[in-house]
């Protein structure tokens, strides 16, 4: 599930999108990363999506993260596993990061999983 939502993801306007701690060194900004969770209802699988961006991006980082996000995921994504739906589940605001030197926001997303029971 994860690798669709990142291929779908990779669709959009910022084309650096990675699984969050695969073990390479992380993107340079404007990069995206992908965070498998644990639901926070039951039944569901969420994942954390962090938009990073250079400092002073602001409204690009904003647009990416409140618009085009919601209009890359807000279809059925046909993955390995069969055909599933991501819904918004929550963000943060804008928040400067000095290690990575960019700013950022993280969306958090889920996904009903048949079969999942807690």
């Amino acid at each position: 599930m994860v690798n669709d939502i990142i291929n779908k993801l990779k669709e959009g306007s910022i084309k650096s999108v990675a699984l969050f701690g695969d073990g390479m060194k992380a993107p340079a900004p404007p990069c995206v990363t992908v965070k498998p969770e644990a639901g926070t209802r039951s039944g569901t699988r969420s994942f954390k999506i962090t938009v990073r961006h250079k400092i002073g991006g602001y409204d690009e980082l904003e647009e990416y993260a409140l618009v085009e996000l919601d209009a890359l995921l807000g279809d059925p994504i046909d993955g390995k596993e069969g055909r599933f739906r991501l819904y918004p589940n929550g963000y943060s605001d804008v928040s400067e990061d000095p290690e990575w030197e960019c700013v950022y926001m993280e969306r958090t997303y889920f996904a009903p999983v048949p079969g999942l029971a807690r």
